[in-house]
């Protein structure tokens, strides 16, 4: 009897989440957009998506439309279906460039494809993605209260390849392909100048030449570093390996 009831108990609760989902056909825009910001609210993802979808399917005509194809793609966000997520808030972008929501759904392009940014060590296809919507917010709407934070986006997620770049020289500094090495630690200084990851790809420029031979390639090297990032660790390291040799 006991086990007859608890099946049962089931049955009721899954027929009552199949009706609930069947009643939001019935609800009007106004109670929609009200039961799935609070879903929202209660991080309740699947029951904030059913409810933002049902409106911009049954209402698409609505005033609240954008905002609640915002919301959706949020709802995705927050359920950590980032691809979905960047899909939803680029489309809101694209149909209403000039709309209240473009800009915001323009960077939340930008922190979804952020979100999938893998460990330095993998593919960057996603942190460029990232690098680039962040920059065509920045492009499209200049005055937008998200381009500061676009803006440090960029930067955070720029270091991320330049250190691929100079993780990948380092690679072949260990395995003695210096001039393989050297193509990378170039990428840096000439893609990346700016970053973390700079004063170390000219020390270990140094490094390279030196195994190389090429002397003058190696001076070059140093007098830049000591030049262009005299604080940097790189420098001391520098500058202490040079006076300990002297």
């Amino acid at each position: 009897m006991r086990f007859r009831f608890w099946v049962a108990a089931a049955a009721l609760s899954m027929a009552g989440c199949t009706t609930g989902n069947a009643h939001l056909e019935r609800l009007q825009p106004d109670a929609l957009l009200d039961r799935g910001n609070k879903a929202m609210q209660a991080h309740k993802w699947d029951d904030a998506i059913a409810s933002f979808d049902r409106l911009t399917i049954q209402y698409p005509s609505d005033s609240r439309v954008q905002e609640a194809r915002y919301n959706l793609a949020e709802s995705y966000f927050g359920k950590h279906e980032y691809v979905t997520a960047a899909g939803e808030f680029d489309r809101l972008a694209n149909d209403y460039p000039t709309g209240t929501w473009a800009d915001k759904a323009r960077f939340g392009v930008c922190r979804a494809y952020g979100a999938l940014s893998p460990v330095v060590a993998l593919d960057q296809t996603y942190t460029i993605s990232a690098i680039d919507h962040c920059k065509s917010l920045i492009a499209y709407y200049p005055n937008s209260p998200y381009v500061a934070d676009a803006t440090r986006v960029i930067g955070d997620l720029t270091e991320k390849l330049a250190q691929k770049a100079l993780l990948a020289g380092e690679f072949y500094l260990r395995r003695h392909a210096y001039d393989s090495s050297l193509i990378y630690f170039e990428e840096v200084l000439k893609q990346y100048p700016k970053s973390a990851a700079a004063a170390q790809a000219l020390l270990d420029e140094v490094r390279a030449y030196e195994k190389l031979g090429y002397t003058e390639d190696a001076k070059s090297a140093r007098e830049r570093l000591l030049r262009e990032y005299p604080s940097s660790p790189a420098a001391k390291t520098l500058a202490a390996t040079s006076q300990a040799n002297s």
